[in-house]
């Protein structure tokens, strides 16, 4: 793609990005999208077939930020933490997000709550991968910790995350997150390797 094409590409994502941080999915139309990059409404097709389009490639651009933001809450835990503390401080992270007074909510989780119900729409996609970027991360890192079923337990930790920044944008309430966390504190606790059995002898 050539670089001109390429800058004008990433203001229409840019632009995209930022209202759809300020507002709702539904008030965003290109109009307004085209207006806030400073472009043509007709470059907006050269670019992309629909808004909707816009939305998945926003979207595929933030994953690695999404993915990233959940690993730098578990390693703000202390140095050598066990994973069970890594994982507790990355709960904390996600409570943390309330008290800052501009936060709107996952990116992930307002997308997919506004457009969960159009079958086939384009940025579904991109939220089951970046679902699977978090779990297949929660998996290998319980494996490695020598967890038992580390997949299922992912499975069961991602339902919690998401589970948990869903009542958090609703209830603007931190005691949902403490409660959680008791809860996998719990969970990690009955899924543990016993250290008293050999290798062999281990589930």
């Amino acid at each position: 793609m050539p670089r001109r094409r390429e800058k004008t590409r990433q203001r229409l994502l840019d632009a995209a990005a930022t209202l759809v941080a300020e507002e709702s999915l539904a008030q965003i139309k290109i109009d307004r999208i085209t207006l806030r990059a400073g472009v043509a409404r007709r470059t907006f097709f050269l670019h992309f077939p629909s808004k909707d389009h816009l939305l998945a490639a926003i979207m595929e651009q933030l994953r690695p930020d999404h993915l990233e933001q959940f690993r730098s809450w578990a390693d703000a835990a202390s140095g050598g933490a066990s994973l069970e503390n890594r994982l507790s401080a990355m709960f904390e992270g996600i409570v943390d997000t309330l008290r800052d007074p501009t936060w709107r909510g996952s990116f992930f989780i307002r997308i997919a709550s506004e457009l969960g119900h159009l079958r086939g729409h384009p940025v579904h996609a991109v939220v089951a991968a970046a679902n699977r970027d978090v779990e297949n991360w929660l998996a290998e890192e319980l494996n490695l910790a020598g967890y038992r079923d580390p997949e299922r337990t992912a499975r069961q930790l991602l339902v919690m995350i998401n589970g948990l920044l869903m009542v958090q944008l609703i209830t603007r309430s931190e005691s949902y997150g403490e409660d959680v966390t008791v809860l996998v504190r719990g969970m990690l606790a009955s899924q543990r390797p016993r250290t008293d059995l050999s290798p062999d002898q281990r589930p």
